[in-house]
């Protein structure tokens, strides 16, 4: 594996000091100014805590700093569950760096330890505390269930509103001899087939004078920071839902999701993390894949809302578009589509934009998400991108050994399997998931009931 550039994220360079001599110099400035006396290090805790006329009192900043530490040791904590259990033990951060309630004190170890694997955890921890409180302060994400509640009010309207018919279908579906392709049928479930159930939708809207149906067999909006109720667990072929919470060593306010695609996007910035709101629909036929973006083109602005469209139904050239560990097979319709919005209920002066990713699949190539034998299958793909994606930042060779790291990269034939993009099959292990079945949007949900498939969600 490919060494991992700290470019956006320096804090997680072990070889900071060298590396970023500027930035680390600057660091120990501010511990030598502080180290000493409480009130320097107030006013240091002020100054990143707190707007620049707002003050508060020592031990009221000692607690908000650990409420974000705190967060870093459970994403850490949670994470570490999707390692390889004989890797495990090798990546586990020292307790001293886990328990430490106190950014000072990190600051210590950074600067004081003669252990090299213990500096860096500091260091790291330090880092991941830093992203959580940027997310938590960031304009997009604190608005981000308002955007999500207007958007499906608007769908609901224009949208929704026109169905007429609504029923509970079970797709029974298997692979073809290609490896590839899907074949389904609606009803009884036969030997080898894999079986799912749909609350099959019937939308009918008018279009040029003539009518058009859709047969909507899932839709979903999601605000990439709300916790994720339910997931698919497998069992005799079926799959049926089942309560879980994601994140469990997090609160509730569960910024995991988008620090960790931070981490694998290399940006340092949360307001450059587009899909904070993703919609998924699963349509059924390539032709009501069309009928729909034309619709939600008309609805929202058409070329001038629509933009970083990626269409592996028409055009198998844009799958270089796709990230890294999608898998071959991979077919969807996403879009970013940019929203003109004024709350209702606090008004400003000229509404703003926000954005929301769109994804629109075929019953066909939604199944292939989700079969658990074939190599487009999403469970595979969250554990590409925790272990290729995530591990090379979070767990550097210079610090854990390239042994170590390679053994993470190859864990579970990751880079074996149909097309040299993960093996088919379950040979990545128990997964739970409530992300998205798509290209690389989300983060691993690690913990949970085994699941081959991932649950419809966004």
């Amino acid at each position: 594996m490919a060494g991992a550039s700290f470019e956006a994220h320096p804090f997680l360079d072990p070889g900071l000091a060298s590396s970023d001599p500027g930035l680390f110099r600057h660091l120990y400035k501010w511990y030598l100014q502080v180290r000493e006396n409480p009130g320097h290090y107030n006013v240091f805790l002020n100054k990143i805590l707190h707007p620049v006329e707002e003050l508060r009192p020592l031990e009221a900043n000692l607690t908000g700093a650990a409420y974000y530490l705190n967060e870093a040791v459970g994403y850490l904590g949670e994470l570490l569950l999707m390692v390889p259990p004989e890797v495990r033990a090798r990546v586990t951060p020292r307790p001293e760096v886990m328990g430490c309630p106190d950014i000072l004190e990190l600051m210590t170890m950074i600067f004081g330890s003669h252990d090299r694997r213990i500096a860096y955890e500091a260091q790291r921890k330090l880092y991941l505390s830093k992203l959580f409180f940027d997310v938590d302060h960031n304009w997009e994400v604190q608005r981000g269930g308002e955007h999500r509640e207007h958007f499906e009010a608007v769908l609901e309207r224009e949208f929704f509103s026109h169905s007429v018919d609504r029923r509970v279908v079970d797709i029974c579906y298997s692979l073809r001899p290609d490896g590839e392709s899907i074949e389904y049928t609606v009803g009884r479930l036969d030997p080898g087939q894999e079986c799912w159930t749909f609350d099959l939708r019937e939308v009918e809207l008018m279009r040029e004078g003539r009518p058009v149906r859709f047969h909507v067999y899932f839709y979903a909006c999601r605000f990439k920071r709300e916790v994720i109720p339910f997931q698919y667990a497998r069992g005799g072929g079926h799959y049926k839902l089942a309560s879980t919470e994601i994140w469990p060593g997090l609160t509730k306010r569960r910024s995991a999701s988008i620090v960790s695609k931070m981490l694998r996007k290399g940006e340092s910035d949360p307001r450059w993390i587009e899909d904070l709101i993703g919609t998924m629909f699963i349509v059924e036929s390539l032709s009501e894949v069309e009928n729909l973006k034309e619709f939600l083109f008309d609805l929202f602005g058409g070329v001038f809302r629509i933009r970083n469209a990626v269409d592996t139904l028409n055009r198998p050239k844009d799958r270089a578009l796709l990230n890294a560990w999608s898998g071959q097979g991979y077919e969807v319709y996403k879009a970013e589509v940019d929203l003109l919005y004024n709350s209702e209920r606090y008004r400003f002066p000229l509404p703003y934009f926000f954005t929301v990713e769109l994804q629109v699949y075929t019953l066909e190539s939604y199944l292939r998400t989700i079969h658990s034998k074939h190599y487009a299958n999403h469970q595979a793909l969250k554990r590409r991108q925790f272990l290729q994606g995530l591990c090379p930042y979070l767990f550097p060779a210079e610090i854990y050994g390239q042994e170590v790291v390679d053994a993470l990269a190859n864990h579970g034939g990751i880079t074996g399997g149909a097309n040299g993009k993960g093996g088919p099959g379950g040979a990545l292990g128990p997964v739970a998931d409530g992300m998205t079945p798509h290209g690389g949007a989300d983060d691993p949900v690690p913990g949970g009931p085994a699941a081959s498939g991932g649950p419809p969600t966004v």
